[in-house]
């Protein structure tokens, strides 16, 4: 029987009836890789299948009762792991107060060991004489310092960052000698920033809900066409903005308030994060830092307040989707949550130049669509799509309405990102 030929997973106007070995997707001959006799869509697939073949032969040499007693083993390790470092951090603690009250004249510090929730600070009390400074450094930066004024003492709120905050404090004398006083680490968790650094590519739904997102960057061509297909259809979606786009456009931005849109952040110029664009590796570029990061998100949601009187939604898209562990942890100390876009589910309508292999016209934006939900379903998944475009012809915007109106008959809602979040915790609770 002759298999029917079907459009190949990567460049849809080409039919195929080979299929990936072991994700089972249609694939041409362009995108067929020969590994151990067989037909891969990628080397990712093919090492997939490789650990596969690797945990079954594990399987069988492997008896359930070694199994659970090296699972025993490790429970045990590292219980004792944990006791012993809890019984040694008491034990530094218990020093560190007995240092302190055996030199009650000397120069000290306080610790208000409540952490507030809203915003994670620990509160120090900074005391010395008329003839000393006080500097309090956090992970080699200086944060904090009381001159050699004999005014009074210091109470500083010093925010934790995520993860290990290292403290030194110096004392620094009037013969121009520095003192190490004391010096101490501190880690801080948060619930709250842990689900903040995480970055979200589609949420688990049941129910026939899909996110349509677009990115603002630097041009508005083809940016009102879109408003009016969202208005017409009644559908709202989430845009990422960024600081250029707000300040060449403020009336699109406020039509995107004022027709009921979520505005998350696309930071304030559009930067490199990392060193993606280089090398294929998502290293922190040299000039990106902590600081930079919250000037870029800041930068933005205060141009946004100035035109709307309103905050931007608490989410954030990276320029060029380049960031790592570190560049989320700064995002969500930032108060910002990462949404990236679903696999497969980049319309790839930035492409403007029509000879590229990444190229795809508009309806072919709309039949990968389409044929993405008759193979896997779009239920929670985040479509990326851009507000403007640079292409001379064959705008990618020409389909919205009609990629809406097939959706809809298949049953699926248009919604935000963080309506989808929402709907995401409604069912995990109607499940309890």
């Amino acid at each position: 029987m002759t298999r029917k030929k079907e459009p190949c997973k990567n460049h849809p106007q080409r039919l195929t009836t080979r299929r990936c070995y072991y994700c089972k997707a249609p694939i041409c001959s362009a995108c067929q890789h020969h590994y151990a006799h067989h037909l891969f869509c990628s080397r990712k697939c093919y090492l997939a299948w490789k650990r596969q073949q690797l945990v079954q032969k594990i399987g069988h040499w492997v008896s359930k009762e070694f199994f659970w007693s090296l699972l025993l083993i490790l429970i045990v390790f590292f219980g004792l792991l944990f006791y012993f470092e809890h019984r040694l951090d008491r034990l530094e603690e218990n020093m560190f107060v007995a240092s302190k009250k055996a030199q009650p004249d000397s120069l000290w510090f306080d610790l208000d060991t409540t952490v507030t929730r809203a915003n994670g600070q620990i509160r120090f009390l900074l005391k010395g004489s008329a003839h000393t400074a006080v500097s309090l450094w956090q992970n080699e930066k200086l944060v904090a310092m009381k001159p050699n004024t004999g005014s009074s003492d210091v109470l500083v709120p010093i925010p934790l960052l995520f993860g290990e905050n290292r403290f030194v404090l110096w004392e620094h004398r009037a013969d121009g000698r520095e003192v190490l006083v004391d010096s101490f680490r501190i880690t801080y968790h948060s619930a709250r920033l842990q689900f903040m650094a995480q970055p979200l590519y589609r949420v688990g739904l049941h129910s026939k809900y899909v996110a349509l997102t677009f990115d603002a960057g630097s041009t508005d061509r083809g940016s009102l066409n879109i408003l009016h297909i969202l208005q017409k259809k009644k559908v709202h979606c989430t845009f990422f903005v960024t600081g250029q786009f707000i300040r060449r456009y403020p009336l699109i931005v406020r039509q995107i308030i004022s027709d009921g849109h979520q505005v998350g952040n696309h930071t304030l110029t559009h930067p490199h994060l990392t060193t993606y664009a280089m090398n294929k590796r998502q290293m922190t570029l040299p000039t990106v830092n902590r600081e930079f990061l919250f000037r870029q998100l800041s930068g933005t949601d205060s141009l946004f307040y100035k035109i709307t009187k309103k905050h931007l939604a608490p989410y954030w898209r990276a320029p060029y989707g380049e960031f790592n562990k570190q560049i989320l942890i700064w995002a969500a100390e930032a108060g910002f949550k990462h949404v990236g876009w679903s696999k497969h589910c980049d319309a790839l309508d930035w492409v403007a130049d029509s000879t590229s292999t990444l190229y795809r016209s508009a309806p072919q934006i709309l039949a990968h669509f389409l044929h993405l939900e008759e193979t896997s379903g779009l239920q929670g998944r985040i479509i990326l799509m851009h507000l403007g475009t640079d292409r001379p012809k064959d705008f990618p915007y020409e389909i919205i309405g009609t990629l809406i109106d097939s959706l809809r008959h298949r049953g699926y809602h248009f919604t935000t990102v963080g309506h989808l979040i929402s709907l995401k915790a409604q069912e995990h609770w109607a499940r309890k």
